[in-house]
């Protein structure tokens, strides 16, 4: 490994940086640099008009900064973040900076319980044509609306509660913005798939993971939120694919 890379956690919908410190502590405990969690500008927002550019032109910022100090970035994308991070990526991708006669650049995406978005396609449409079930409306504000054994069903009880209340609300019109890159053509990718997982169902994951066209995929018997349940599962995967793409 030539350099440590630096890891940015990209959250979903609803979730705030925090849901994220025990996976942060479990990476920094395997020996790599603490990572960065990012807040969407649109998870939260009042009024719940942010976009999907919103939120892409934000990580783009983050990432921009750390690939033009020269380092080595590993994007991992949780959920609605896989296709904020999709585009976020574009164009600072290691081979592609380096081209340019620049160093750094995102070395590695890893796609966990998350969307991958084909150009073109919104989460609408990536969805069948129509919000999932488990989203509920109220004028431009989305919520999720699984309830706590739903989102969260491989935790105890009490951590269900707890985390159920703090989601908060997204903006609606992040669900309708489109894909503008496929970052695996051109960037390592990798995803995690979460067996158990009841919003979005194992075989949707597979789906995914199969217009990566990579070996690199992994199961884990979690939720949607494996990060929360195994952290140290996770961590040590990141690490894993960490070592062997820097």
């Amino acid at each position: 490994m030539s350099q440590q890379p630096i890891i940015i956690l990209v959250p979903g919908a609803w979730s705030l940086p925090f849901f994220y410190d025990g996976l942060r502590s479990s990476i920094s405990r395997q020996g790599l640099t603490s990572p960065d969690a990012i807040a969407h500008p649109s998870v939260g927002a009042e009024p719940p008009t942010k976009t999907l550019d919103d939120d892409v032109y934000h990580l783009r910022d983050v990432l921009t900064e750390h690939c033009d100090s020269g380092k080595n970035v590993v994007v991992v994308a949780h959920s609605y973040g896989g296709l904020v991070s999709s585009g976020a990526v574009q164009g600072l991708g290691v081979q592609e900076r380096k081209a340019k006669g620049k160093t750094g650049g995102v070395s590695l995406i890893i796609y966990m319980t998350a969307f991958v978005v084909p150009k073109g396609q919104s989460l609408i449409s990536a969805s069948g044509g129509q919000l999932l079930p488990w989203i509920k409306t109220e004028g431009d504000y989305a919520y999720c609306q699984i309830g706590p054994e739903g989102a969260f069903n491989d935790l105890p009880k009490a951590e269900q509660e707890k985390w159920t209340a703090h989601l908060t609300h997204s903006s609606l019109p992040v669900f309708s913005g489109i894909a503008t890159n496929e970052p695996w053509l051109s960037i390592p990718s990798a995803y995690i798939l979460g067996e158990e997982d009841q919003m979005l169902p194992l075989q949707f994951q597979e789906h995914m993971a199969q217009m990566l066209r990579t070996p690199l995929t992994y199961r884990l018997p979690s939720s949607h939120h494996p990060f929360l349940s195994m952290p140290d599962k996770v961590a040590g995967i990141i690490k894993e694919l960490a070592l062997e793409e820097n």
